[in-house]
């Protein structure tokens, strides 16, 4: 079963007490998943959410073209669908796994009501979901901008992982191309 410290490394749940996981736990599940593995695909009635433990995930879209648009990368204790907490839906994206990767998968079955009766959940789902809005709003500023360096060095910071403790310097997972990149700011490969 999942410890209660280790939920508190997901910022959802990090100002939550031990009392106020250990209801929850039991309704997470451990997940493995291969390199390759789509978890979900655009537009699939959703019914999970993913909190990943290890490895790493690609969000993306398709383009009426057919090409991939990536929208994000999410790495270790990032969570991916979270507004499936607050309301049933589809999928905005598809996710699939860049590498091997253990998750946690929590259904959003009884989820209203567990956020009801925990108002310190809910005030972290709302500042997880604004916290995305803000990122996402400022990428859409800058890629407006038409700026192609300016997009870049916006998804690098906002790719960027802090360090573990303070005064280290911030980290980029080199694992991801040239190709990725270019195609997460509508760009081509050689001007990345």
């Amino acid at each position: 079963m999942i410890e209660p410290d280790t939920l508190r490394k997901f910022f959802l749940f990090s100002a939550l007490t031990d009392e106020e996981l250990i209801p929850i736990l039991p309704l997470f599940k451990v997940r493995k998943y291969r390199k390759g593995q789509i978890l979900f695909l655009e537009g699939e009635i959703g019914s999970q959410v993913y909190f990943v433990l290890e490895g790493q995930i690609k969000l993306s879209k398709s383009l009426p073209t057919g090409e991939e648009q990536i929208l994000d990368w999410c790495g270790p204790y990032d969570s991916i669908a979270e507004i499936l907490l607050v309301e049933s839906g589809s999928y905005p994206t598809t996710a699939e796994t860049v590498r091997e990767s253990t998750l946690l998968v929590l259904g959003n079955q009884g989820m209203p009501e567990i956020l009801e009766s925990n108002p310190s959940l809910a005030v972290a789902l709302i500042r997880k979901l604004n916290m995305r809005l803000r990122l996402n709003q400022e990428f859409i500023r800058v890629l407006t901008s038409r700026s192609s360096a300016g997009c870049l060095a916006m998804l690098l910071l906002r790719l960027a992982k802090p360090a573990d403790t303070p005064g280290e310097p911030i980290y980029f997972d080199g694992s991801i191309t040239n190709k990725e990149l270019a195609s997460m700011i509508g760009t081509s490969r050689e001007l990345v």
